[in-house]
């Protein structure tokens, strides 16, 4: 590399390396106004399932949607999953294929299937595989496993031997066979970008409006800026630029294919500091080492400032959950993040309401994750809410619970019904045939 590169390179590099932090990952203009509902349709949402695939199945048919062979039975309906498909539980592959098969089932019979991008999503696109589970990466494994993962170690000891510096120990094979059990490499290859699941999951949004409802996993900030087609870009673009660096770092030999986020930014670490050791020495940096590759690895490096990873970020917002409820929130968070995005409500999962859809501030905000693995969280049952006619149901596989509106907006629309004239006869007898 010629001199002149290496000093651009080197002022960059320096400064970053000194920068270098450790890697947190957590525990706009108004938008078109949505459209309303139309009259006769229906929506149908269903919250996080970990790999509940039984629960996932019931609560299905319980709405309808799915009848006893797990065909689609909802005609014309929308149904939305609002992401956290994914970890904790063992049946995630089983949730994915049967999500995909709606797809294409509900197209045919004139309905739609609209899957979201949740945080547990994004961690395993982005190889943070800390909440899978043992069953769940067993699913992926076949007969030719054993072998596959031997000679993944053995590409992997010599990547590390190839880095190594002088005295370090070579990697351990029964810890790295503990840490990477059978299923692991056929589980990374099912999400990679290539891969069958890979490539279904990074064509979804992480929000979405159906009749002037918006549906995400987590939820926005009232001062995040951007629109939700922003939003859904930038989510997009950020996991395109893991796919690159992962890319380029596994074909510049310091990272395996089969490695985790954690380790590919300690591996990003690693070779920035050694390209900058060797700046500094005037030593060959490597016929890898570009400009790009630099600026790539810097990327990596502030990936937990991500929208993907942020923790107010859409994709982990607990806000929705958590606001106090009451007139000065309304005022000052509810109201305007419904008119800046022209939207009546939002409706997400992510923070679990064990057992019971949660409706806040007037339905405006409605909290669909009801802890459907029950064998995680404690008082967990499935749930779905059914949006149609104007009306708003929380659906359970055993019963059915109108969610209405509370205050003054309700006792008007109850007692004082658009059709009636407002004198006292017409006022008591709607009260008495209601009541």
């Amino acid at each position: 590399m010629h001199a002149m590169s290496r000093a651009r390179l080197s002022s960059g590099v320096l400064a970053l390396v000194l920068a270098v932090t450790t890697l947190r990952i957590p525990s706009a203009a108004p938008q078109t106004p949505a459209s309303q509902q139309p009259a006769g349709s229906r929506i149908v949402a269903i919250g996080d399932i970990h790999g509940a695939f039984d629960q996932f199945v019931e609560i299905l048919q319980a709405t309808g949607v799915i009848d006893a062979k797990r065909q689609w039975s909802g005609g014309t309906t929308v149904l939305v999953q609002t992401g956290d498909v994914f970890d904790r539980g063992p049946k995630v592959r089983d949730a994915l294929d049967l999500l995909m098969r709606l797809e294409e089932e509900a197209k045919r019979g004139g309905g739609r299937v609209e899957s979201l991008l949740g945080n547990h999503e994004v961690m395993n696109l982005l190889h943070e595989f800390r909440d899978v589970s043992a069953e769940a990466y067993a699913t992926f494994a076949d007969s030719r496993s054993e072998s596959r993962r031997q000679r993944a170690f053995d590409d992997y000891a010599r990547l590390v031997k190839r880095r190594a510096t002088p005295g370090e120990a070579a990697p351990n094979r029964d810890e790295w066979m503990t840490s990477h059990p059978l299923g692991f490499l056929e589980y990374v290859d099912a999400i990679g970008a290539r891969g069958k699941y890979g490539r279904w999951l990074r064509s979804h949004k992480v929000v979405t409006t159906e009749g002037g409802t918006a549906f995400m996993h987590a939820g926005i900030r009232v001062d995040l800026p951007g629109t939700f087609d922003d939003i859904n870009k930038k989510a997009l673009q950020e996991i395109t630029a893991w796919d690159d660096t992962k890319a380029m770092m596994v074909k510049a030999q310091i990272l395996s294919p089969y490695c985790t986020l954690p380790e590919a930014v300690e591996a990003a670490v690693n070779e920035l500091k050694r390209i900058s050791a060797a700046l500094q020495a005037q030593a060959p940096v490597g016929d890898h080492v570009t400009r790009e590759f630099v600026e790539a690895l810097q990327a990596l490096l502030a990936v937990g400032k991500s929208s993907l990873f942020e923790p107010e970020g859409p994709l982990w917002f607990r806000g929705y959950a958590t606001w106090p409820e009451n007139a000065e929130t309304s005022e000052t968070q509810v109201t305007p993040l419904l008119s800046r995005f022209g939207v009546e409500r939002f409706v997400t999962g992510h923070t679990p309401q064990p057992g019971k859809v949660l409706s806040r501030f007037n339905n405006r905000l409605i909290l669909i994750d009801t802890g459907m693995l029950s064998s995680f969280f404690k008082n967990g049952r499935a749930s779905a809410l059914e949006l149609t006619n104007g009306k708003i149901t929380a659906i359970y596989t055993d019963s059915r619970t109108p969610i209405v509106p509370s205050g003054a907006a309700y006792l008007r629309r109850e007692l004082f019904p658009a059709d009636a004239d407002f004198d006292r006869s017409a006022i008591v007898a709607s009260a008495i045939s209601r009541y």
